[in-house]
């Protein structure tokens, strides 16, 4: 049980931050429109992918990043068994650290960035350009996001997705002009498709992370089942 707890005291966390955020006088599940901007910032993302490094570094003899990349997409997805899965060979410190990336990465896009530090790592820590796997710069993927200017109603799709660096940047776009609401709900709109089964991986977990009515919600959700779970019956 103690294992299980690891993503568990992560959500209570982020959920009692996100509620502290929100004003005292306004008891509402979800951050005003008007007070949440997006921010297209490079810095920040590099600061995030150097944070994700030093933590990869603690386990680095025993990390496995596909590994990872599972163990965080059936938590976002409510898979349960594959979950208890996933982590039944892994040892405490690597579930921590693993636990410690998903928070960074979490409270990153959580405060309204967009960039792709996850593939960045992954593209600098093991791809290394490998297969042709050069990630587009998040600055390049912004200013062509700005050229197509993608409107609520409109489908876009990246035939070689990637992390999804390109449909974050029409998902920025949507949330720069059209607030960040109708940004989440415009991940419907939003298709991707590439050869490399890690490449989607994480561009699902980037577009979890960046629909803000989920993880708030999933979240919240996280914090009564694990109360459920502590409160005797």
């Amino acid at each position: 049980m103690t294992v299980q707890k690891t993503f568990m005291d992560f959500v209570v966390q982020t959920t009692q931050t996100i509620e502290h955020l929100q004003p005292k006088q306004e008891q509402k599940a979800l951050p005003q429109e008007s007070n949440f901007k997006p921010k297209p910032d490079m810095m920040k993302a590099l600061e995030v992918k150097n944070k994700i490094i030093r933590i990869w570094h603690s386990i680095e003899y025993k990390a496995d990043f596909d590994k990872f990349l599972d163990i965080i997409l059936s938590t976002l997805e409510h898979r349960e068994e594959d979950y208890m899965c996933a982590i039944k060979t892994e040892d405490k410190k690597t579930l921590n650290a693993y636990a410690e990336v998903f928070g960074v990465l979490y409270n990153y896009f959580i405060d309204g960035y967009y960039g792709d530090p996850l593939g960045t790592f992954y593209m600098e820590h093991y791809s290394h350009g490998h297969n042709s796997e050069y990630y587009t710069p998040w600055n390049v993927a912004y200013m062509m996001a700005q050229i197509i200017n993608p409107q609520p109603h409109e489908t876009v799709c990246d035939p070689c997705v990637g992390s999804g660096i390109m449909l974050l940047a029409a998902r920025c776009i949507i949330h720069e002009n059209h607030g960040w609401l109708e940004s989440s709900r415009y991940g419907r709109n939003l298709y991707g498709m590439d050869i490399s089964n890690r490449a989607v991986k994480m561009a699902k977990i980037n577009f979890y992370l960046t629909d803000y009515i989920y993880m708030i919600c999933l979240m919240q959700q996280a914090v009564i089942d694990v109360h459920k779970q502590m409160i005797p019956a």
